[in-house]
């Protein structure tokens, strides 16, 4: 049998390295941790502000009424001092990639709005219409998936409901309804159909 000098790979995956250059493969792991940490963080803070309703005022507030019929509305302010939705509440879904999908399509109309297409003098007749049917197909396909993150029809106390809203809560799902077919306009007011 013949023995030979040279090591084994385990050894030599632990022995001290002969040159100093090896000493960068621990080093340049680290290093990609850390930057890869730091984008994580950096994508976050981005998904977090184009969460925030500064981030949408930013188009809506003084272009259109949209911005002061969420502020009057129960999804707001409310008699029973719950929580104040945020617009993403509503129309930002929180699964990552729906959400994605979601902030991807947008960049078209803020795309629109930076370059002067969409303003505040056109925004009303000719962009809140479309814009509203875009929103109310998602919570359609959706099953009003937003809504129920808040208002799950099965913890619904029905009996203090009127009897019309009772009966209508309970058979949603037989109907194939969502919250969306009932109470849209409920944040913000319908767009009028301009011929």
């Amino acid at each position: 049998m013949v023995v030979s000098d040279k090591p084994t790979l385990w050894r030599r995956l632990w022995a001290t390295p002969a040159a100093r250059w090896c000493l960068g493969i621990p080093l340049g792991g680290v290093l990609a941790f850390v930057l890869g940490m730091a984008a994580l963080a950096g994508f976050h803070g981005v998904l977090g502000y184009t969460n925030s309703n500064g981030f949408c005022y930013r188009c809506h507030q003084g272009m259109d009424s949209i911005v002061a019929e969420y502020q009057a509305s129960p999804h707001f302010h409310n008699t029973k001092g719950v929580v104040a939705a945020t617009c993403s509440d509503c129309h930002v879904p929180r699964e990552l990639l729906p959400k994605l999908w979601l902030k991807i399509r947008a960049t078209k109309d803020i795309y629109l709005r930076l370059r002067g297409e969409i303003t505040p003098d056109n925004f009303e007749l000719e962009h809140r219409a479309r814009l509203a049917a875009i929103s109310t197909a998602e919570f359609r396909e959706s099953d009003s998936r937003n809504c129920r993150y808040c208002h799950d029809p099965a913890r619904m106390d029905l009996a203090n409901q009127s009897r019309s809203a009772a009966r209508r809560h309970q058979g949603m799902a037989e109907r194939g309804e969502s919250c969306i077919d009932c109470h849209a306009g409920i944040a913000h007011q319908l767009p009028t159909q301009q011929e």
